[in-house]
């Protein structure tokens, strides 16, 4: 753990969200589609 002494390295990172798992397993077209709060230039919070 001395590695995050300074912060956290540069890293490429990948991580797969519930929504565009639901989205991809309901065959959506948009991720907002399997939103519940999807934040836009009109809505910014929930």
């Amino acid at each position: 753990m001395h590695v995050f002494a300074h912060g956290m390295p540069p890293h490429g990172g990948f991580a797969l969200g519930l929504e565009r798992w639901t989205a991809r397993l309901l065959g959506l077209p948009n991720v907002r589609q399997a939103t519940l709060f999807p934040r836009d230039l009109h809505r910014l919070t929930p």
